[in-house]
């Protein structure tokens, strides 16, 4: 699935990179303009005194960000961004150029990917204030969940699927209190779900479509434990649950129900 940024994405690159219609150096001393642009324009080289209009300043915002979304675009076989993950990256790569770094080439974990964005907070081997924000609020944005409110996406049936709906589905499929609150009641009547343990159970439903709301790609919410399903359970203990040895079991003693339910 390839993705293109969402107006959330592009309001928080424009909060920080600002936009200027006249010509300046930033920072380092590159010549910018408009929203962070550096390249020429309309064939001529950018220097100090060129002007552009406000209208030319979207523009090359536009036109900038395809470069950006396609070097994001290149690791989702394997990440299977979310729209807020890839949001956050595109932010990132718009001004740091690339996400090679940030994902050791594709070898980090998405929790990895999460810790590292900090350490990018340096220009001319000094740390920025500004930087230190941006980095800080790309983060935040990359590890926050998918709503409703925030994912533009219309690529996936399941994207508009929220924490909530997860918790009051698997709350009606395990009988306890139905109220989208997950708490000890809810934990402790959880069960085993696997390919070969309950590989039916009504809880499967839900723990597939909120696993594609979140870009693990289940495929069809069809409520059996196949081999997509134990795959994408694999992945989620590796990347967000933290498991060394995932097993792609979902059991009352391990993590991986507290981190589904957000107990943990």
């Amino acid at each position: 699935m390839t993705r293109t940024i969402s107006n959330n994405g592009i309001n928080l690159i424009k909060n920080f990179e600002g936009c200027r219609l006249s010509a300046y150096r930033d920072a380092v001393g590159v010549i910018t303009i408009g929203y962070g642009w550096t390249k020429a324009i309309d064939g001529k080289p950018l220097i100090m005194g060129t002007k552009i209009t406000q209208a030319k300043a979207e523009s090359l915002l536009k036109e900038g960000l395809k470069s950006y979304e396609s070097k994001v675009n290149k690791y989702n076989n394997k990440y299977r961004w979310n729209q807020n993950q890839f949001d956050a990256l595109v932010s990132f790569c718009y001004n740091i150029g690339n996400i090679d770094g940030i994902t050791a080439n594709g070898t980090r974990s998405i929790n990895e990917i999460a810790n590292k964005f900090t350490a990018y907070n340096k220009a001319g081997g000094k740390v920025l204030s500004g930087l230190t924000n941006r980095r800080n609020a790309e983060k935040k944005l990359f590890l926050t969940d998918i709503s409703s409110d925030n994912d533009n996406s219309k690529t996936n049936k399941d994207q508009k699927y929220t924490h909530k709906d997860f918790v009051k589905e698997v709350q009606a499929a395990i009988g306890a209190k139905v109220d989208g609150v997950a708490g000890s009641e809810t934990l402790s009547k959880t069960v085993t779900v696997s390919k070969k343990k309950n590989n039916r159970h009504p809880v499967i439903k839900p723990i597939q479509k909120y696993l594609n709301s979140i870009g693990f790609n289940v495929g069809v919410a069809d409520g059996i434990a196949g081999s997509k399903f134990d795959k994408s359970i694999r992945l989620y203990q590796k990347d967000i649950v933290g498991m060394e040895n995932p097993d792609g079991e979902i059991t009352k003693s391990q993590k991986t129900w507290k981190k589904l339910l957000k107990l943990l």
